[in-house]
């Protein structure tokens, strides 16, 4: 027999993407302060610059501390005193970037652009060795766009260091804001359409409850008119039968009766005389 429980289809996708799926408001919102702050720093990259210069720092600091952590848990001396001096020099230059950050900007930005150069040439030499079938065409634009930004950084370097860094980091701030924005919708669509599907299958489940206790009444109402029908009809018959046999049974002493009362009848009239010869 077929169930209310029958018409249920799973609606979830897990319960990571359920948890998102109720917060997609704050995604969206999350989203929306990153486009925001992306395009503070587009419009003030100098001061973008130096915030991502003190976050460079800020990272080099704890990097440091945790560099000299590490050096008390090695066993031998020379391995000690090299994580000393690693976190000692990530310490120093994170302090320096707090120092001076235009100048840590500036080398900052050198370094960008020789690794954005070595990146851009590597991806060449790449794709003229990719095999035939493969999108090496496409490797080839990415490299070549890769090395001229990073020859354009380096041929305004070190005025470039004044405006890279925020721009990069203004451009960044932006599309990851347009990336959350979409997964917060997304999810938004995904939450619509649970509870589309989910709101469907309880009405369905419940007209086919409906359904079946309607047709239920209605089949009992059918049945007992039926019946009452099929009763009625065999309670006429039977009542006619039984009046043929009461009637025949009347008729049968009625007669048996009257046939008695006429031969007493006859035994009690006296004979009449027989004519006389003489007449």
């Amino acid at each position: 027999m077929t169930s209310s429980s029958d018409f249920r289809r799973p609606t979830n996708l897990g319960p990571g993407v359920e948890a998102l799926r109720a917060k997609w408001g704050w995604i969206v919102a999350l989203g929306t302060i990153y486009v925001l702050v992306g395009l503070i720093a587009l419009y003030s990259v100098v001061m973008a610059t130096v915030a991502s210069v003190f976050v460079v720092g800020i990272m080099m600091l704890i990097a440091g501390v945790a560099e000299v952590i590490n050096a008390f848990q090695v066993t031998s001396w020379g391995k000690f005193f090299l994580w000393i001096l690693l976190g000692v020099l990530y310490i120093l230059a994170g302090l320096v970037t707090f120092e001076n950050p235009l100048l840590a900007a500036a080398l900052l930005t050198l370094v960008l652009g020789s690794a954005l150069v070595a990146s851009g040439i590597m991806r060449i030499i790449l794709a003229f060795n990719m095999k035939e079938g493969t999108p090496w065409i496409a490797v080839v634009f990415s490299g070549v766009v890769t090395f001229l930004l990073g020859l354009i950084i380096l041929a305004h370097w070190p005025v470039s260091s004044l405006y890279i860094l925020g721009l990069f980091l203004g451009i960044d701030l932006v599309f990851a804001g347009v990336g959350w924005i979409g997964v917060g919708l997304g999810l938004k669509g995904l939450a619509y359409e649970a509870h589309q599907i989910a709101g469907h299958d309880a009405s369905r489940a419940e007209g086919y409850e409906a359904g079946q206790k309607a047709g239920h009444e209605a089949g009992r109402a059918e049945g007992y008119e039926a019946g009452r029908k099929t009763g009625h009809e065999a309670g006429r018959a039977e009542g006619y039968e039984v009046g043929q046999k009461a009637g025949h049974e009347a008729g049968r002493t009625e007669g048996y009766e009257a046939g008695r009362k006429a031969g007493r009848d006859e035994a009690m009239t006296p004979p009449e005389p027989p004519p006389s010869s003489e007449a």
